[in-house]
């Protein structure tokens, strides 16, 4: 039975879906209590409107408006066009936010070595906080929201689950992992089968 927009079971998530959430709240996704249960929000801005559809188009039987338009007023008064999309607010997703959110801030679970196994996990999260350095010869990850002792988790994490390299990096105070040149090459052969089109310039050029 649904009630506004919340609404009882609906099955499991499939693992797309379950890596793709994963990846997600890793990066700037946004779960919120709303009612008994929990939904999934999702903003892009407008260059990324495929990406946005992309994960639309897996989680639409959970979702009853389509992605819409927002305008937001930049800093410089300059008005911006973004995308967004929620789902209904369902149980499916409760696990997700007692894992993930403490207090309402995102945290990283004990358990995140089990649930960052996908090369598709590990995709979304860059396509969403990820960028190639400057000069081309190493990729960030923004991770800010994540105190100390969970970038160590998550640098030990990326490295026994993908033999990955990893160190902090801050600029202007804010926490970045940085994937160094050595590790460049692998780190997008794992993930590039993953990356939306319109996400692809975040790649190195040469596979």
């Amino acid at each position: 039975m649904k009630h506004g927009n919340t609404v009882g079971s609906r099955g499991s998530l499939s693992p797309k879906q379950h890596a793709m959430l994963v990846g997600k709240i890793l990066g700037d996704g946004c779960l919120e209590k709303n009612g008994k249960h929990v939904r999934l929000r999702i903003e892009r801005g407008e260059k990324q409107e495929k990406y946005v559809f992309w994960f639309y188009k897996e989680f639409n039987m959970y979702v009853q408006k389509q992605p819409y338009i927002l305008w937001h007023a930049g800093r410089n008064g300059k008005q911006t066009k973004r995308w967004r999309f929620s789902t209904l607010s369902l149980n499916i997703f409760d696990q997700h936010y007692m894992d993930f959110y403490h207090n309402g801030k995102k945290r990283i679970p004990e358990h995140i070595q089990v649930l960052l196994q996908s090369p598709l996990v590990l995709a979304v999260w860059y396509m969403d906080d990820g960028y190639l350095r400057t000069d081309k010869s190493g990729a960030y990850i923004c991770s800010s929201s994540f105190t100390q002792k969970e970038h160590e988790v998550l640098q030990q994490t990326l490295f026994e689950n993908f033999s990955l390299h990893t160190a902090v990096h801050f600029a202007g105070g804010f926490a970045r992992l940085h994937i160094p040149s050595r590790d460049l090459r692998m780190f997008a052969n794992i993930i590039r089968p993953h990356m939306v089109e319109c996400m692809k310039y975040k790649l190195p050029l040469t596979p």
